[in-house]
């Protein structure tokens, strides 16, 4: 997928164009956020009420079992192969939610040569180049995962250190564990964006488009702030509507208030994919 423009991008343009892409294609873009909220509310209605009910069962179980036993060890099995399948669940819907996106908004965007116009024509697009894209989501899934074991410890030493009240070292773990913390979220976006690197280069993926949006976001770091801030910040304006849907007394105000939150949250990962997407095609 090629890019046609020859203007330089302006510090706030990747924004602009991903709040404005979906108005080059409102038919494809209504069906696509639509998608993104039936499978958030599968996820939310169906995945976690089984999960927690699992899990509560599970726990009861374990509760009434005496420790150490066959029995025991095989619900302590149950439990945590349990957990992992719903999670896994999740992530798979969520990841293929995310590059039928990420596909919607590369061919939308200004200055293609192939455009799709169309949400069955979209999907049989990302169906066909789906194994790029999924293997560099699994790629960087497996890299973040692995990236929690030194922030985790790092959070064990600094409970150990405040216990101790050995104040000066644990100031200093709290300053390290506050860059490895800003250095997980930044790769966190590496990840995400290499996702779009794979999306757009069908060539590319893995450790490949990981490497190519390193280069592409290295050197315009100060966007790659703003963008964080820009989507952490409205994740955090409609995180009130969420709060509100669990604590009213009405059950049709709570439905309501549950309908307008995952719509929010559509609209939020749409603006997300598409000013991510624009940010690839204006640096590279």
């Amino acid at each position: 997928m090629e890019i046609g423009q020859n203007k330089a991008p302006s510090f706030f343009s990747f924004l602009r164009e991903g709040l404005l892409l979906p108005s080059r294609n409102w038919r494809l873009f209504t069906s696509v956020c639509a998608l993104i909220l039936a499978s958030t509310k599968l996820i939310e209605l169906a995945v976690h009420p089984l999960a927690a009910d699992e899990t509560k069962l599970d726990i009861k179980a374990l509760n009434t079992t005496e420790p150490g036993s066959p029995d025991f060890a095989k619900l302590l099995q149950n439990l945590l192969l349990a957990g992992a399948g719903y999670n896994l669940f999740s992530f798979v819907s969520h990841s293929a939610v995310q590059i039928v996106v990420l596909f919607a908004a590369a061919f939308t965007y200004p200055g293609q040569e192939h455009t799709i116009t169309t949400f069955g024509a979209l999907l049989g697009q990302a169906k066909a180049q789906i194994k790029g894209p999924l293997l560099t989501l699994a790629f960087g899934y497996i890299l973040e995962t692995f990236s929690f074991v030194p922030l985790t410890a790092m959070a064990s030493l600094l409970g150990l250190l405040e216990a101790k009240q050995y104040l000066v070292t644990s100031l200093v773990a709290s300053l390290l564990g506050f860059a490895a913390v800003v250095c997980l979220e930044y790769f966190s976006f590496l990840c995400s964006f290499s996702v779009v690197v794979a999306v757009a280069e069908p060539g590319c993926y893995g450790a490949a488009a990981l490497g190519k949006a390193w280069r592409l976001a290295n050197g315009n770091k100060r966007q790659v702030v703003l963008y964080l801030a820009v989507t952490g910040a409205l994740s955090a304006a409609v995180s009130p509507v969420h709060t509100l849907a669990r604590t009213n007394n009405s059950v049709a105000l709570g439905l309501l208030l549950g309908f307008v939150y995952a719509l929010l949250l559509a609209l939020v990962q749409l603006f997300s994919d598409c000013a991510m997407t624009a940010f690839y095609y204006e640096r590279s």
